[in-house]
């Protein structure tokens, strides 16, 4: 299916750029009348809980946990929000979002804004209809582990970033002593389901890394896992010069990944799956691979407020569910 921006969306972003845009989207979004229920008979039980749907919105899109309740009204089964740091963040210069309409991809180097996780709590109401999963990351493990203490007992699970690819700190966490001390350190306070977002794999032997890693988590009492996050690439469109590209240059590595994964470790790793997903059919071969659930973001650009409905009914069509 070929999906492009709408024309008008295009001229808007042109005219606001497309973090400004995307701002006043979210506001509008609260006062818009929509009631968007997904289709019958795609509930599934996973590790957070019974979802109406396994299709969920991606970390990154409210990344301050202000726009949830408009959100949930559009259908989604789960709203990763996030990332959370323990302390505010601004973020990288702009401009640092760019669309990249033949491709059907995003590229950004948000540097992970966000008003830090205790003023997320302080003004979380809670949502009516879909799971709330808090994205959180850090620049230390100290920090990991007291985000995570804060956020755990207001949301029904907790997703954590060690994959932002412009940010450097978390990125480096990536090796399996870390990420061991890290479980076990997190296994002391747990009492929600936790995943660990990952990086997509470049190589084969980045492959194998990421199955080491897994098995490490998983070992230490930890959940599942959220297959992949975005892609650094050269953006020369950004103040940054490079970002992480989102999108349907993902797909194919995201179905990789999530087939490996799933052959690797067997059926007690949860899977979520994200990048590439545009289409019903795509959540399908995510399924197919092994996933438990879906997540989109770039869809909502290409597709819409409507697109988790619309995805929803794509999915029905391929007769996963």
């Amino acid at each position: 299916m070929s999906i492009r921006i709408n024309p008008a969306i295009k001229l808007l972003a042109h005219i606001l750029g497309p973090e400004l845009l995307h701002k006043a989207w979210l506001r509008l979004l609260k006062y818009l009348p929509l009631e968007l229920e997904p289709p019958r008979g795609l509930e599934v039980e996973t590790k957070m809980g019974r979802l109406r749907s396994p299709i969920g919105l991606a970390a990154g899109y409210d990344k301050s946990g202000k726009y949830l309740g408009a959100l949930s009204k559009l259908g989604f089964g789960y709203i990763v929000v996030g990332s959370f740091t323990l302390k505010p963040r601004k973020g990288h210069p702009k401009p640092r979002i760019a669309y990249r309409d033949a491709e059907q991809a995003v590229v950004n180097s948000m540097g992970l804004p966000n008003p830090g996780v205790v003023e997320f709590v302080r003004n979380f109401n809670g949502v009516k209809g879909c799971k709330v999963v808090a994205s959180i990351t850090g620049d230390t493990l100290d920090e990991f582990v007291e985000c995570f203490t804060i956020v755990q007992n207001i949301v029904d699970a907790v997703e954590v970033n060690i994959s932002c690819p412009t940010h450097e700190a978390s990125m480096g966490m990536k090796r399996p002593e870390t990420i061991r001390e890290l479980a076990e350190r997190l296994r002391e306070f747990k009492s929600k389901p936790i995943y660990i977002k990952i990086p997509p794999p470049a190589t084969s032997e980045d492959m194998d890394e990421t199955c080491k890693l897994l098995k490490v988590w998983m070992d230490c009492g930890m959940d599942g896992v959220t297959a992949i996050n975005t892609l650094l690439v050269d953006a020369p469109e950004l103040a940054l010069g490079k970002g992480g590209l989102s999108g349907r240059p993902l797909r194919s590595t995201m179905l990789r990944t999530v087939d490996r994964i799933r052959k690797e470790l067997g059926d007690e790793v949860e899977i979520n799956a994200v990048g590439g997903i545009m289409t019903g059919k795509d959540a399908s071969d995510a399924l197919r691979a092994g996933a438990n659930t879906v997540q989109i973001m770039t869809a909502m650009l290409f597709r819409g407020p409507k697109a988790p409905r619309r995805i929803a009914e794509e999915l029905i069509s391929d007769k996963v569910c």
